[in-house]
């Protein structure tokens, strides 16, 4: 039977906070698509493409931190 670590019980605690916080910044990724449409220049889309991307790499450093979480879960429960 394996026990969690602290810094795993910690994130196990915040997997909540962190599909949350993904939801919003998929919410707000999503949000450009639309001023991206409207952009009146090539400046203006890479401003919005910068911001896209940025955004993007959180919200798959989160998606790998709650498939990460999920998987601790799993072991744990099978232990």
């Amino acid at each position: 039977m394996s026990t969690l670590t602290d810094e795993e019980k910690a994130e196990v605690e915040n997997k909540n906070l962190y599909i949350k916080q993904k939801a919003k910044l998929l919410h707000t990724y999503k949000s450009y698509a639309q001023d991206l449409e409207y952009a009146d220049n090539d400046v203006d889309k890479g401003f919005v493409m910068e911001k896209r991307e940025k955004l993007a790499l959180q919200i798959k450093t989160l998606g790998a931190k709650i498939r990460a979480i999920e998987t601790i879960e799993t072991i744990e429960t099978k232990a």
